[in-house]
């Protein structure tokens, strides 16, 4: 009678398998972790620089609120001023409907949105931010 010697190569590459599927499986969740990670940091460096620029043209506002008509600013992806074809993000100023309560007061919206690729796609328009402004005008 022969005996059958099974060799133990077999076991070895099922454990290999299995640890070359635990290792792809957690390689996969932390790819998500850190894809999730930079997208929540681009968004906060969105809504930072949004600030930003809604806090300034409120300044350039408070100092000349005669000039205000409905004021549009493009931004690029960079958040650099450009052309209404290049924008990514922009900034808009619009001026409250009810004014006929108090006329030494006027209420502006500034907000700033995005919704258009840099290659002129338009996509859902979507708030970023928007400060809501009272000047008084003596």
């Amino acid at each position: 009678m022969k005996r059958v010697r099974h060799s133990r190569s077999g076991l070895f590459l099922i454990e290999l398998m299995i640890c070359i599927l635990f290792f792809s499986v957690t390689a996969g969740i932390c790819i998500q972790f850190f894809v999730k990670s930079h997208n929540m940091s681009q968004d906060a460096k969105n809504l930072y620089q949004a600030q930003q620029e809604a806090a300034s043209m409120a300044e350039i506002l408070e100092k000349d609120i005669d000039s205000l008509d409905n004021i549009s600013v493009y931004y690029d992806k960079d958040w650099n001023q450009c052309d209404k074809e290049e924008k990514m993000y922009w900034l808009e100023v619009t001026q409250a409907q009810n004014q006929a309560q108090e006329d030494d007061l006027k209420k502006v919206k500034i907000a700033v949105y995005s919704g258009e690729n840099s290659k002129g796609e338009s996509s859902k328009k979507e708030e970023i931010y928007h400060l809501n402004l009272s000047i008084y005008i003596p």
